[in-house]
């Protein structure tokens, strides 16, 4: 086994100290940071070279160790710079300087087979084979170590070049350079230390990447370093040549490889800088794959900047350990997941554009909330729908409707406005949540002033105006008064109908953009009949159980075939009553007192709104008389305000209406949805009508008494949900669900109601009622 070669560094830390493995003669390396140590060292042990870094302890000052040099003189020395050190071109004449970038792992095989090839070393190589100046580190080296002199001929090589170059060492002694180094280009890389007369040793040991021709004629990639030597017979010129075709090979390989993978990939170097990017990764970062390399990524990708690219990767770098995470880039409005894997010479980064899987995540999310939302909102309109069953005037309905829907989490401000006939307005009446007072909400309502808001929108066209982004809207003022102030985002107003009349706009307000979701909106739009039924139901019961009523007289003129008809006939009609076919058509019976009925029956059904004219009997100077029509009946239009058709007297082209009223019906609405039917409706009369006070007192007894809380809930909802109406508002399955009892319970209850309110109604007969049960 050959002597081991042995390297004395003085170095501070600043690079790599440790001798890259490799094939060839054995070497070792003994670190030292001062120069008294290395001098201790060199009087104790012997050396075969000294390498120093420049930029260690006390080698500022090239003098000092050109001292230790000079005591001893037979080591050679090797000076170590990054190239920012100053050293003057005279130090160290004999002396080699070689240039390492920091971080760079020290050349040591390669310095110390140039040493060794440029020493009289004592020994042989083998036995019977003389010392020569190539020495027995140079001999056994697993790179080629070729030498010319001045003129550029090899003077010596070692058995490696003669593998590398594929000639014998005799063939290539005394040839020229060119012999190997046939490009020109690579022929003056290679000489242009040699050729340089005022070459310093600062411009030596500049490694090169070169292609040198083998003698069967191909080529063989190769690092190049030469530098200057000189001795008794001149000038020499050394080189040391390393053979990187397999490393050629892996690289090619690797950047295959690299390509194939599916995931986007790109290498970094200690400095951020970019060592390699694959074709995908191109792709998704809008970079060149060849110019962004050696770009500093957080120069290329200044929006990277401290955020979470930056912190895992410096992470990284600094643990040593893999790191994964997902995150937006925004300069490029995509969606990352990296993993990132560390080593001592950089950071591998394979990463995938996860933007529509992430945007998938977050629809599911969205869709997630807003089914809970709706679901929360679902659960709330039960709750109203409950509490409207109780609801006893107009202003319980419309607080119980903003306290409840304000109390949701997904609002944050509710108002209701009740709206003004016949002139279109909306007067605020109740409120709830974060917002002003009722007083304090002006609704503007006149078109011409620019100001159109959803409320009075909603209320002109009875349909459910929403609002996604306050800031945005430009096509109406999205807000109404005081409530521009408040921080809201969207918005809502959703007209209160019931039977086509328009009761009022419920006005709901969140902070939230987008608040109002398709879900959420048709959740609110339960709200429309659910809450115009309530006011309507509300109407009635005043009328049901109050003392005191209105009556009312109107009188309407005719602008149709019908009343042109009634005139032709000279007749006079009197309505006995209306019934309901299907929800569009009824049929109404009148009893023609005067004039021709057969030439009334003939003319009438030229009216668009009568399908059908019949004369059932026919007593004296009476006719009973039908019409099959398909608009809704004057009963169900006052049926719908609380009120009671008493009397309707047709004479002509005009006709006369007395109607009884709840104190709390809106005279003015019913009046416009007349005057919408009829060419003109004019109010003849309005007087309060007095109730008998025995007959009241009874039956709020009875009600109160006699009936259970089931019982008497029971038959209050089916007769506020309009069961006993024809054709039923309401059938038992939906009042039973709205009780939350089964169908068969909400009858037994009303059957025992009606009992109840039956017997005490006929004073008490129970034998009467215990008949009609065995009957049935």
């Amino acid at each position: 086994m050959p002597s081991e070669f042995s390297v004395l560094f003085l170095t501070n830390g600043g690079a790599p100290s440790s001798p890259a493995p490799g094939g060839g003669h054995p070497l070792s390396v003994v670190t030292e940071d001062s120069i008294p140590a290395v001098t201790e060292r060199l009087r104790s042990e012997e050396f075969d070279c000294v390498i120093a870094d420049v930029g260690a302890t006390d080698t500022g000052d090239p003098s000092v160790l050109d001292a230790v040099r000079d005591e001893f003189g037979d080591v050679p020395f090797i000076l170590l710079s990054d190239g920012s050190d100053s050293v003057p071109t005279d130090a160290f004449a004999d002396s080699i300087v070689h240039t390492v970038e920091p971080d760079q792992q020290v050349p040591f095989r390669e310095l110390a087979t140039y040493v060794s090839a440029t020493s009289d070393l004592e020994g042989a190589v083998d036995e019977g084979t003389t010392a020569d100046r190539f020495g027995v580190f140079a001999r056994h080296s697993r790179d080629a170590v070729v030498t010319a002199d001045e003129d550029g001929h090899i003077s010596d090589v070692n058995p490696a070049a003669s593998t590398l170059f594929g000639y014998e060492s005799e063939e290539l002694v005394g040839e020229p350079l060119s012999l190997v180094f046939a490009e020109s280009d690579a022929t003056d890389a290679v000489l242009s230390p040699m050729t340089d007369e005022a070459s310093t040793p600062s411009l030596q040991w500049q490694t090169v990447q070169l292609d040198v021709a083998h003698a069967e004629g191909h080529e063989v990639p190769v690092l190049a370093t030469f530098g200057t030597f000189s001795d008794a017979d001149g000038r020499y010129y050394t080189g040391i040549i390393r053979d990187i075709s397999e490393r050629k090979r892996l690289e090619t390989e690797l950047e295959s490889h690299f390509e194939r993978v599916t995931d986007a990939f790109f290498a970094l170097d200690t400095d951020f800088d970019f060592r390699y990017v694959n074709d995908h990764a191109a792709e998704l970062l809008g970079v060149h794959p060849e110019t962004v390399v050696g770009d500093n990524v957080w120069d290329r990708f200044p929006g990277a900047v401290n955020s979470t690219f930056q912190e895992q990767y410096e992470k990284a770098m600094e643990t040593q350990e893999s790191v994964s995470f997902e995150e937006y880039f925004p300069p490029l409005e995509t969606w990352f997941s990296v993993r990132a894997y560390p080593s001592e010479t950089g950071l591998s980064v394979y990463f995938q554009d996860v933007t529509e899987r992430k945007e998938r995540e977050q629809e599911l999310r969205q869709r997630r909330a807003e089914l809970e939302s709706v679901a929360q909102l679902n659960r709330v309109v039960h709750g109203i729908n409950e509490a409207l069953v109780e609801a006893a005037s107009h202003e319980a309905v419309e607080r119980l409707v903003c306290e409840e829907l304000a109390e949701s989490p997904q609002f944050d401000y509710v108002w209701l406005g009740r709206t003004r006939q016949p002139r279109r307005g909306i007067d605020p009446v109740a409120a709830a949540g974060d917002g002003p007072a009722p007083a304090d909400i002006a609704v503007e309502s006149d078109p011409s002033s620019g100001a159109e808001t959803p409320a009075a929108v909603a209320a002109e066209t009875q349909t459910l105006q929403v609002v996604d982004d306050i800031d945005a809207a430009d096509a109406f003022d999205p807000c109404c008064g005081a409530v521009r102030d408040a921080d809201f985002t969207s918005a809502a107003a959703i007209p209160l109908v019931y039977k086509d009349t328009l009761f009022g706009v419920l006005n709901i307000y969140a902070e939230s953009p987008g608040a109002f979701t398709e879900g959420v909106v048709d959740a609110l739009s339960q709200l429309r009949n659910v809450v115009g039924l309530a006011f309507s139901a509300t109407e009635r019961r005043a009328a049901l159980i109050a003392d005191q009523t209105i009556e009312l007289e109107l009188e309407l003129v005719g602008d149709s075939a019908f009343f042109d008809a009634v005139a032709d006939a000279d007749a006079r009609l009197e309505l006995d009553g209306a019934s309901a076919v299907d929800d569009h058509t009824f049929v109404e019976y009148f009893t023609v007192t005067s004039g021709d009925a057969d030439l009334l029956r003939e003319q009438a059904t030229a009216a668009d709104a009568i399908e059908d004219v019949s004369i059932v009997t026919e007593q004296g100077d009476e006719t009973l008389l039908t019409l099959t029509i398909v608009d809704p009946p004057i009963s169900t239009l006052l049926a719908d305000h609380g009120g009671t058709l008493r009397t309707l007297e047709i004479d002509g082209e005009t006709a006369r209406l007395v109607a009884e009223l709840p104190q709390s019906a809106s005279i003015r609405s019913i009046v416009q949805s007349l005057d919408e039917l009829f060419e003109r409706a004019d109010m003849r009369a309005k007087r309060e009508h007095q109730r008998p006070e025995r007959r009241v007192a009874e039956l709020r007894s009875a009600l109160e008494n006699e009936l259970t809380d089931r019982q008497r809930e029971a038959i209050e909802t089916a007769l506020y949900a309009g069961y006993f109406e024809w054709p039923r508002r309401s059938d038992a399955e939906d009042i039973a669900e709205a009780l939350g009892i089964s169908s068969p319970t909400f009858h037994e209850h009303l059957r025992t109601a009606e009992q109840k309110l039956l017997t005490d109604l006929f004073d008490g007969d129970t034998e009467y009622v215990q008949d009609v049960q065995d009957v049935e």
